[in-house]
């Protein structure tokens, strides 16, 4: 598969134990269901084009971390192998979402305009605030506009040809 068909849910940052569980910093909102007993899982050296596909044996939370046991790594010497590698999915078994839901790999690198003021620039990153995200967009210069997703401000996102309308509060970016 290509590299675009997967997307990173963890990065094992170090062992745990003797048995080869493995201490995973999470990048994924439901780590319940990404590292449930029995899910598919790949193995993924970071500037690496290998995916070795693994089995999620058990796994439960410590403190902001995950320990993680995977079916094919049952010692501390294997393990230690995989220190600062990614765990992956396939993009296919992400389940779908509501309408007006994005993944945030739908989002990044779309065209953001604005109602009023035209191009605005393209999504850089997503910050996950609480209440809302805050969507990070570099203009021409490399200027970022910070723009809060409220249902007021978000009117539409069109995945397929990657831009995303906006109506900017007043103030929010400078006019001059």
């Amino acid at each position: 598969m290509k590299q675009e068909n997967y997307l990173r849910v963890g990065r094992i940052i170090n062992t745990h134990g003797l048995k080869g569980e493995l201490k995973i910093q999470v990048i994924t909102d439901s780590p319940q269901e990404r590292f449930a007993p029995q899910t598919r899982l790949y193995l993924h050296q970071p500037q690496g084009s290998t995916y070795l596909p693994v089995e999620v044996q058990k796994a439960r939370p410590q403190l902001k971390f995950w320990l993680v046991q995977l079916n094919q790594i049952t010692d501390l010497t294997t393990a230690e192998k995989y220190k600062n590698w990614e765990l992956m999915i396939v993009q296919a078994d992400l389940p779908p979402l509501s309408e007006k839901q994005y993944y945030y790999h739908q989002i990044l690198g779309i065209t953001v305009y604005d109602q009023k003021r035209g191009y605005l620039g393209k999504v850089q990153d997503i910050m996950a605030l609480g209440p809302n995200d805050v969507w990070v967009v570099q203009d021409q210069v490399g200027s970022e506009i910070l723009i809060p997703i409220l249902p007021t401000v978000l009117l539409q996102v069109d995945v397929q040809e990657q831009t995303a309308q906006v109506a900017l509060p007043a103030g929010l970016i400078d006019e001059d």
